[in-house]
């Protein structure tokens, strides 16, 4: 299973970002994020922007670190701070590096294999053109980057 598939069943799965980002559909989103969305509440755009191949004297491992970065994006910027402070709880909880986490309820792993590196603020000052039926956008979108360095179990 893709790293970027699992981010999304086990963060999907937590209460807590269900009530930032819905429950159907659940807005968080592989590398871009679809349009009309945005307008439906909080949304997260996950991008890999990188993998680090670990080896061992008998060649390549299953265990690789890449790095993602998880963008928030909202019109409200309160709550693009709080959806960004749940996903980083949330980060904290789970792992990667092994199987047991995507049991039924996730497992806590038994050390965080998950390292901020970083996180920055910005906006977006425009992310779709607004239709001819409706009006301006909103507003600027508010973005909250996460940029995370896992420990990845590949199968």
């Amino acid at each position: 299973m893709q790293l970027e598939t699992k981010v999304r069943l086990l963060a999907a799965s937590d209460a807590t970002l269900q009530s930032h980002f819905g429950t159907s559909p659940f807005r968080w989103f592989d590398r871009r994020l679809l349009p009309g969305y945005i307008q439906a509440g909080t949304c997260a755009r996950v991008l890999r922007v990188s993998t680090v191949s670990d080896y061992s004297q008998f060649g390549l491992m299953n265990l690789n670190q890449p790095r993602l970065q998880i963008d928030v994006l909202s019109f409200d910027s309160d709550e693009a701070r709080s959806a960004v402070s749940a996903v980083m709880a949330w980060m904290d909880s789970v792992s990667f590096a092994e199987s047991g986490s995507f049991g039924s309820p996730p497992t806590n792993p038994l050390n965080s294999p998950n390292f901020l590196l970083n996180r920055r603020s910005s906006m977006e000052a425009q992310v779709e053109q607004p239709s001819a039926s409706t009006s301006a956008s909103p507003g600027p979108v508010y973005v909250e980057t996460l940029d995370y360095r896992l420990f990845n179990l590949e199968a």
